[in-house]
């Protein structure tokens, strides 16, 4: 039998609201001093080159507006956001055992921002651009979506589970508390014992992802005696109702959010993985047009 020709990332066709991010650059280790703009600017950056078509050597535009917290202010954190992903390093283990180091972000032109419509020249280092065109892993990130969050635990948790809530075949995964931790970004100092890392992180990010993404989630603490060691979480696709409250919300202003989405009802907290898969399993599929 003739072997299963995967799908690359770079032959896929993103569309303008919807970014089709690798899951190299959704899986990066040493992001922990990324803010929440940095963070929403790796994916609109990759997004933008995207559709522009992915090439060794070239350089790509976009629109600085794109890349502010909101349409009209904060040039000056797109400046902080693009230094930091100029420094930030994706670190990736390749299939022959070497270690690759890369910036994400290589060298760039920035208009004056007094400019109207001003934009933003670009470019990636060729070896991240190698390392990309072999991924056949990806996640949809919904930009309404991305760009309405307000925690950048959330952005990482969201882009995350996005990457696995198409799957088939699986509706739950493990962490060991370690991995979570270090897929979220929370620097090592800070939330040290489980009960303020569920309190600052955890819950916050959990909220936002279930009121505001296409699919609902869930996360259960696993211990080993007292001490919790692992976490479960686990996704289904939400229905059409489900769907249009998001969208709602995205459509609302940002203040008062986060005392709207602590009354949304979502799925109780599951027992374990097993249980979860099979509610997954049984939640109504989405309507498509």
């Amino acid at each position: 039998m003739a072997e299963k020709q995967l799908t690359l990332t770079f032959d896929l066709k993103p569309r303008a609201g919807e970014a089709i991010k690798p899951a190299e650059l959704i899986q990066i280790t040493g992001h922990h001093e990324l803010t929440l703009n940095a963070r929403r600017a790796i994916t609109i950056l990759w997004h933008s080159a995207h559709m522009q078509g992915i090439k060794e050597g070239r350089d790509y535009t976009v629109e600085i507006d794109d890349l502010k917290p909101d349409g009209h202010k904060g040039f000056e954190m797109v400046e902080e956001a693009v230094e930091a992903l100029m420094r930030a390093l994706i670190v990736i283990k390749l299939p022959d055992g070497k270690t690759r180091r890369v910036q994400f972000l290589g060298g760039n032109d920035m208009d004056d921002p007094d400019r109207p419509a001003g934009v933003m020249t670009y470019s990636f280092d060729k070896r991240l651009i190698d390392l990309l065109q072999k991924s056949t892993i990806w996640g949809k990130i919904a930009i309404p979506v991305l760009m309405s969050f307000t925690s950048k635990y959330a952005i990482s948790l969201y882009e995350n589970v996005a990457q696995l809530v198409n799957l088939d075949y699986k509706h739950s995964h493990k962490y060991t508390l370690e991995e979570f931790r270090e897929m979220l970004g929370v620097p090592l100092e800070k939330y040290k014992t489980f009960g303020e890392l569920n309190k600052h992180v955890i819950k916050p990010a959990v909220d936002e992802v279930n009121a505001l993404a296409p699919f609902g989630m869930t996360l259960q603490p696993l211990k080993q005696g007292k001490k919790v060691t692992e976490i479960a979480i686990g996704w289904w696709q939400k229905d059409e109702e489900a769907l249009n409250a998001a969208w709602e919300e995205i459509q609302r202003s940002r203040a008062g959010r986060r005392s709207r989405i602590m009354t949304i009802e979502h799925a109780p907290p599951i027992a374990s993985p097993n249980r979860l898969a099979r509610k997954a399993r049984k939640r109504p599929t989405p309507k498509t047009s």
